[in-house]
């Protein structure tokens, strides 16, 4: 069962940022929030808590959860339309992409920046004002606010390429951010710095509150963060070690759940905290998942802004190798091909032919997940075959291709990919396992980003995986790639309103010289 476990602190609720304004009525018209921050708020743990709790509780926003979708999944050969409309939504899946879009606009990965800042500059004063605040717990609380806003950074930073980066909370409504934009390079290298100064300190265990071990940010956490930045920045043997220090470290275990059970328990409504994962997201009756409802479909939604690519049709069944569990539980051919992680519950047995009344939805109530243990195993394969080590890769790959065909032979992929294959085969096998296991996840853009900054080029990789999906919608192919096939097209627009705000930021190269994009 989950436990609700965040409480929000009051103050947080109206803090202003980047042009998301709150008036001093919001604050009860008593006096500016930057006194009543100083003054009436900052006074023993309690309120470190809540403010730190309010970080977590941001992040369950809707137009936050909207862009961990769109983000990550929108732009990628995963989704095509589904059944809903939705004019914005639309012009993403039609490669229309422009600045006046409302889902290139970033306030709300800023405000979530903006309390982790405001939590990191003020906990350190409670030192001095509750005497029973340790030293060990306010680092605890500092630990869970830098991972926050590092996976905050991080998402934006593989999303816009260069942004500003803060550290300097703004709590005065006469403040005005000029503000210019740090490299991603620089912003990835200064995120795993800061992760490095709290990775000791960072709770590893939380004992038996599962909700709190998986929703909160631990040290496995921490860990996970700096392997994924690592393997962006091309430090391999970085993104390697800290893998390891999460497969190895005995406190807060993580193991892959049995095939038959994994789909209900890991992503199924209601369920989560399984014994795999890291960090997700917390969902409750009280706070639901209404993005997830929205793009993938709830019993209230029968009509979901987005359905699946037709993966056997594109790729053939040998793409999956048989009979795999994620193809047979993440989507089914209901009028669309509907997707169903996260969704539903399945109740299917006989899992070579799942059909679409095998599932049941829930109740919007999912929790979101981050990071699991299949992360783990396939940031470090990446890692392992870009350093060359092709059995060390191949090894990795096989803890979920192996769970996910418990009709194969333990280890039969390692018998198909041999020391002797050669390093793009194995690139080729980690990049489509990824897609494979995190199917709907928010992460398979972000894989073909990766790989694109690494190429140098986005054309191998449009007309690979990229251009199916836009086959499979009947758009025409050279529209399409007049739109997608740069390099500099692989990052979204700074919103129109931000360039407004900020006279700092300089808009994306593709989009200062594409603003004639039409939309069809």
């Amino acid at each position: 069962m989950k436990k609700y476990i965040y409480k929000i602190g009051a103050f947080f609720l109206s803090l202003p940022f980047l042009g998301v304004t709150a008036s001093c009525d919001d604050w009860f018209g008593i006096m500016p929030q930057s006194e009543m921050v100083a003054e009436d708020f900052w006074k023993d743990e309690q309120d470190v808590k809540s403010a730190v709790g309010a970080c977590y509780r941001a992040m369950l926003e809707d137009g936050f959860m909207r862009r961990l979708i769109v983000w990550g999944e929108l732009r990628s050969d995963n989704v095509i339309n589904g059944l809903g409309t939705d004019t914005e939504i639309g012009y993403i899946l039609n490669a229309n992409l422009n600045e006046a879009n409302s889902y290139c606009k970033w306030n709300d990965f800023y405000t979530v920046i903006n309390y982790c800042n405001t939590m990191i500059q003020n906990a350190p004063m409670v030192r001095e004002r509750d005497a029973d605040f340790t030293e060990e717990d306010l680092n605890h609380y500092l630990a869970e606010a830098k991972g926050i806003r590092a996976f905050c950074y991080f998402t934006l930073a593989r999303t816009f390429k260069d942004i500003p980066y803060m550290e300097t909370p703004y709590v005065d409504d006469t403040q005005r951010f000029q503000v210019e934009q740090t490299s991603f390079e620089n912003v990835l290298d200064t995120l795993i710095s800061d992760l490095k100064t709290v990775e000791d300190v960072a709770v590893s265990d939380y004992g038996d509150t599962e909700a709190y071990n998986r929703g909160r940010i631990t040290q496995k956490a921490i860990w996970a963060l700096v392997a994924d930045m690592s393997l962006w920045r091309g430090n391999y043997r970085q993104c390697v070690d800290y893998c390891n220090k999460i497969l190895t470290t005995a406190t807060n275990p993580l193991s892959l759940l049995p095939a038959d059970t994994y789909f209900n328990t890991v992503f199924g409504p209601a369920r989560g905290n399984s014994d795999e994962s890291i960090w997700e997201l917390q969902f409750d009756p009280n706070t639901t998942n209404g993005a997830v409802s929205t793009f993938y479909g709830s019993s209230n939604n029968l009509s979901p802004l987005l359905s699946s690519l037709d993966f056997d049709g594109q790729n053939g069944e040998d793409w999956w190798g048989g009979l795999d569990m994620r193809h047979a539980q993440s989507y089914v051919e209901d009028g669309l091909y509907m997707i169903k992680k996260y969704t539903s519950y399945c109740y299917a047995t006989d899992f070579e032919d799942v059909k679409a009344n095998d599932f049941q939805y829930g109740n919007n109530e999912s929790n979101w997940i981050i990071y699991r243990l299949a992360d783990v195993y396939l940031m470090k394969a990446e890692a392992l075959a870009e350093l060359g080590d092709i059995a060390g890769a191949v090894d990795m790959v096989s803890y979920t291709y192996d769970r996910a065909h418990p009709d194969l032979e333990t280890g039969s992929l390692k018998a198909q990919y041999p020391a002797s294959t050669s390093q793009s085969v194995i690139r080729d096998l980690v990049f489509d396992e990824r897609q494979r296991e995190f199917l709907f996840e928010g992460k398979r853009y972000f894989d073909i980003v990766r790989r694109a900054r690494r190429e140098g080029s986005v054309t191998a990789l449009v007309n690979t995986y990229l251009l199916r999906k836009y086959v499979a919608m009947s758009l025409n192919q050279t529209t399409v790639l007049s739109k997608i096939n740069d390099i500099d097209a692989i990052y979204m627009p700074i919103h129109q309103d931000e360039l407004r705000l900020n006279s700092l930021l300089e808009q994306n190269a593709f989009y200062k010289t594409s603003e004639d994009i039409s939309k069809n």
